[in-house]
């Protein structure tokens, strides 16, 4: 997801059976790449404790 605000910001998110939303990390473009592994990291650990 990406907010058109200031420098246009990236949200990363789980989303479990459509109804659960889970924000992991959000950032810039100068972040990006740093963010994706971030937010796959965290996600595998929601996963991991919660299935």
């Amino acid at each position: 997801m990406r907010i058109h605000l200031s420098s246009g910001y990236r949200i990363y998110y789980l989303e479990q059976e459509a109804t659960i939303v889970v924000l992991l990390c959000a950032g810039d473009k100068k972040s990006q790449q740093a963010d994706i592994r971030r937010a796959k990291h965290l996600a595998e650990q929601w996963r991991r404790h919660h299935d």
